[in-house]
């Protein structure tokens, strides 16, 4: 059983849609049953956009780590160019206002791990061309710029290049993530970044002890900077050792939720599903689910006012602020 679908558009931090479409050749604007997202499912979910990811397979690195990136974004232009106007790619904190009031789906262009990016930052800069608005500076393994939280971290922050990378992102109006970034790395984003950065789909350590969530320090920091978590709905996220559906319930997703609105207040939370990369508990089980959660949250005693920020305003709020 599905609530009923939230009045107010929801943004979705964090999609691996893009690899999806790319292994199992479906199409984004058909409803399909593979996966957990495509066009009809998130407007069924009533998500107005989605920041949608770009990751390189391990295979394909490092000499194909640049190619693939541009075949998974040309793969988004064509999506959105067959979409006749039901899609946008969103390249400014305005358009994405405007589609959200019309009803238009917009996709903003994101990369998970800056693999692709060369030392000289010209991919960079053409990455931007093409409508890169959102970088992590990692996946969970190391490269030129930083370290992730998987087996390979040594605990090294940013190189001189990675720094150099935030700067550059700062003044073209590229949002950092850090979902994935070891945490060295983290306390040197909040460093020598200038504006509000985020941790797209991480959730709370103190509730799940995983290195890919943060600690309530990172939290505080993160909030300090004005930036945002966007809850991941991946059940080994929320729950220690869990690995199916059907043991996490949506009670333990607001938990997380909770725990950051206590320690942060409500202006530092929103959403980032993780959706096609993830495994997801029975209750938001793809994006036509989603109104399940924000039927939580009403009945867990959140306003329409602090839910309105947590599905969209806060991201709105930060994109404001990062985008030139």
């Amino acid at each position: 059983m599905v609530a009923e679908r939230p009045t107010v558009p929801v943004i979705d931090g964090h999609t691996d849609y893009l690899l999806s479409l790319i292994e199992t050749k479906r199409s984004f604007l058909e409803e399909s049953t593979t996966g957990h997202v495509d066009l009809p499912r998130a407007r069924r979910g009533g998500i107005g956009a989605m920041l949608s990811a770009v990751f390189i397979l391990d295979e394909d690195l490092p000499q194909h780590a640049l190619i693939q990136t541009l075949r998974a974004v040309d793969l988004l232009h064509r999506v959105v160019a067959e979409s006749n106007g039901q899609i946008e790619l969103i390249r400014s904190y305005q358009q994405l206002v405007d589609c959200l009031e019309r009803g238009v789906f917009g996709a903003i262009l994101h990369y998970e791990g800056a693999e692709a990016i060369d030392p000289e930052f010209a991919v960079l800069r053409l990455s931007y061309e093409l409508g890169l608005r959102s970088l992590g500076l990692t996946w969970s393994r190391p490269n030129i710029f930083a370290e992730g939280v998987g087996q390979a971290n040594r605990g090294n922050g940013l190189t001189g290049l990675g720094r150099e990378l935030v700067r550059q992102c700062n003044a073209m109006g590229i949002l950092i993530d850090v979902s994935h970034l070891n945490e060295p790395g983290f306390w040197d984003v909040v460093e020598v970044s200038e504006k509000p950065f985020v941790a797209s789909h991480s959730n709370a350590r103190a509730l799940c002890d995983h290195d890919r969530n943060l600690t309530d320090e990172q939290i505080r920091a993160l909030a300090e900077k004005g930036g945002l978590m966007g809850i991941n709905y991946h059940v080994g996220f929320l729950v220690a050792g869990a690995e199916t559906g059907a043991e996490v319930p949506l009670s333990v997703l607001v938990d997380h939720i909770d725990h950051i609105v206590r320690l942060v207040g409500v202006d530092h939370v929103a959403l980032g599903s993780d959706f096609d990369g993830a495994t997801m508990p029975d209750e938001l089980k793809d994006a036509a689910h989603t109104p399940n959660l924000i039927a939580e949250l009403s009945r867990r005693g959140y306003s329409d006012d602090a839910i309105e920020k947590i599905c969209s305003g806060n991201w709105l709020r930060v994109l404001r602020e990062v985008w030139v």
